[in-house]
């Protein structure tokens, strides 16, 4: 359910290889991602990290 709902909200997310390990510790770890009521700001959280400087540039 997690996965379909932060889809909907953010779409297609690409995360290169250097920010994988990155994403799995926020989708994973964090409370904004493991509790229902803050899928929003996960993914606010994600969209960030996908159009950060440092995982845009190993496109």
């Amino acid at each position: 359910m997690k996965d379909k709902f932060l889809n909907h909200l953010t779409g297609h997310l690409y995360f290169g290889p250097k920010c994988t390990k990155h994403f799995h510790r926020l989708y994973h770890h964090t409370r904004d991602c493991t509790i229902p009521a803050y899928y929003k700001r996960c993914a606010r959280l994600l969209t960030r990290l996908a159009v950060s400087p440092m995982c845009t540039k190993d496109k």
